[in-house]
């Protein structure tokens, strides 16, 4: 009797264990496939609609203003090419070899969504590089990963601009997720001595409280913390990576490259924290923050654009 009780409970247990093993493995896949695949070329090909219109930008006009090169290099990372306009100052000419900013868009945007702010690096005698980043618009590569696989793409684009335009300084403007992907990439291995400034809008800090919050706004009646592990289990066995790997602030930590940081205390989709984490992170002398009390996400340009023009300036002064 005793050793068919032990049995059966054996089997229970068996039978308990493989459930949740199965359980946890379907969970992990269902986070990994909603949190790496947020957004796809095809839906992302088209500029929002309104956009222009919001923007007060004459997108025509700033076509026949400023030569405009299409441009696509390779992925050294995994070998999908990474599609970019290389736009000229007017004193350019057509030459490369001059100051160049590389602007990072955020999720859903594209290279365009970014002319608005190019045109200000432009007049400023900058020449301009904005490209898209993974599964968006002409960027094929699968997966998105909150700046970790796509700060790749940026330090190609780095090393490209420094072979075209020996010597002079590179600049990166990254906006959002873009922000992602500019921190992880000035934080990884030398960059932060070939980039000559940055610059972070609403920046995303953290992968991981990211997924998490978007799993609690789900209300599934499941532990968030549960479902992060698994979506994390699996983001490993797939990809190489955790989401732990993907925190800016950590990677950025004691970055020499002179960082702007731009946020408001508004901001529900990348909080104000995120911002100031980064912010705290770089060398002391390197850092400025300027913050705004009202603005929802990204657009400080738009509610504060005289002031926003001004703390640019001020700051490609000090850092020229």
């Amino acid at each position: 009797m005793k050793k068919r009780l032990g049995l059966v409970l054996i089997i229970v247990l068996g039978v308990l264990v493989v459930f949740s093993v199965g359980m946890s493995v379907f969970i992990g896949f269902q986070v990994f496939a909603g949190s790496t695949q947020l957004v796809t070329s095809e839906k992302t090909k088209a500029v929002p609609a309104g956009f222009w219109e919001k923007y007060g930008f004459d997108y025509e006009g700033f076509r026949r203003q400023y030569q405009v090169e299409e441009i696509a290099i390779p992925s050294s990372f995994d070998g999908h090419m990474i599609p970019a306009d290389y736009i000229y100052a007017v004193e350019a000419g057509n030459s490369k070899n001059r100051p160049t900013v590389i602007l990072v868009h955020g999720l859903g945007g594209n290279r365009y969504t970014n002319y608005p702010i190019a045109q200000y690096f432009l007049e400023k005698g900058y020449n301009v590089v904005t490209y898209d980043q993974r599964s968006t618009n002409q960027n094929t590569a699968r997966y998105t990963t909150f700046g970790y696989w796509e700060k790749y793409d940026l330090i190609d684009w780095v090393k490209y601009v420094e072979e075209q335009a020996p010597g002079e300084k590179i600049g990166v403007w990254g906006q959002s997720f873009g922000g992602a992907t500019a921190g992880l990439a000035v934080g990884y291995g030398d960059m932060d001595e070939r980039i000559a400034f940055v610059i972070l809008e609403c920046p995303v800090s953290s992968m991981a409280w990211m997924i998490a919050a978007e799993l609690k706004e789900m209300n599934l009646g499941i532990p968030v913390s549960y479902m992060s592990w698994c979506g994390n289990l699996v983001n490993r066995l797939k990809l190489g990576f955790s989401y732990q790997d993907a925190e800016v602030a950590a990677a950025m930590q004691g970055v020499r490259t002179p960082v702007l940081v731009i946020n408001s205390k508004a901001d529900d989709l990348t909080p104000y924290f995120m911002g100031k984490d980064i912010y705290d992170a770089v060398a002391d002398d390197k850092r400025e923050i300027w913050t705004v009390e009202e603005s929802k996400h990204c657009e400080m340009w738009l509610d504060h654009n005289q002031e926003y023009r001004r703390r640019l300036d001020a700051f490609l002064e000090k850092y020229k």
